[in-house]
């Protein structure tokens, strides 16, 4: 396992607060295999593309799902249903999905990193109504370059790193495809892209009710916030700004 002495010695005084049951910490477990790599947390696998991210479950499963349903403004920005439809741009290791599932939610993940979508996929495959495309969203439908940096969660268009031909769609291009009548909740982390993938909603905007974008400062170090906001304000939608946790906000929500 490729960890940094400071990261294991951090992985013990996990084990140790969980064994003292400080904080709410709970044990984690990383599991190397020809697979790949996994998370052992409450009894769950949890396939990761980096064992750095064994931090994410400090507190266990179901608080990181809490975690994820506050950031991304579940129950005040964006109300789940049965049969509702959630699109998830930047799916990562598909978290979100078990989110979207707590409230019988369908949901579309998109992840382009091939890395990060091997992980996605076997996450995935129990949770009922939840699908998986490797592609990049973007405001046209064909191929971009797209750098790969999964260890850090930070694969994107504009992120440095090896780059790649990826096969780009819109979620316009999507909707139609997947014969959507509307979509409950967009939820965003395109790593700096956000304002190419609401320029790619194009004539599926009225089908949204609400969208939720990450738009910290991923863009070559610039935050996305003021061309999101401009963008989902010129299209009917109030918009909000928040930070979260650790993530800068902005939401677009209908009146």
């Amino acid at each position: 396992m490729q960890l940094s002495v400071v990261q294991r010695l951090k992985l013990l005084r996990q084990h140790l607060l969980a064994a003292l049951r400080i904080g709410g910490n709970v044990g984690v477990k990383l599991e190397e295999t020809p697979e790949g790599v996994f998370v052992r947390v409450e009894g769950r696998r949890v396939a990761v593309p980096s064992p750095l991210r064994w931090k994410l479950y400090r507190q266990g499963w179901e608080a990181r799902l809490d975690r994820l349903e506050r950031e991304y403004g579940v129950g005040r920005h964006a109300a789940l249903a049965p049969g509702g439809v959630v699109i998830d741009v930047g799916a990562n290791a598909g978290e979100f999905a078990f989110v979207a599932a707590r409230y019988g939610a369908r949901t579309i993940c998109l992840e382009p990193d091939p890395k990060v979508f091997a992980c996605l996929l076997q996450n995935i495959r129990d949770v009922s109504g939840a699908t998986a495309r490797d592609a990049v969203v973007w405001n046209e439908d064909g191929e971009v370059d797209f750098a790969l940096a999964p260890d850090r969660a930070d694969s994107s268009v504009f992120a440095e790193g090896p780059r790649i031909r990826k096969r780009a769609v819109t979620i316009e291009s999507l909707a139609r495809e997947e014969g959507l009548a509307s979509i409950d909740f967009i939820k965003c982390d395109a790593e700096g892209a956000e304002p190419e993938v609401l320029e790619g909603i194009g004539a599926a905007w009225p089908l949204v009710r609400a969208v939720a974008l990450d738009t910290g400062a991923e863009r070559r170090g610039a935050r996305t916030d003021a061309a999101c906001r401009a963008i989902l304000q010129q299209n009917g939608f109030r918009t909000i700004d928040e930070k979260s946790g650790t993530r800068m906000m902005t939401y677009g929500v209908r009146d």
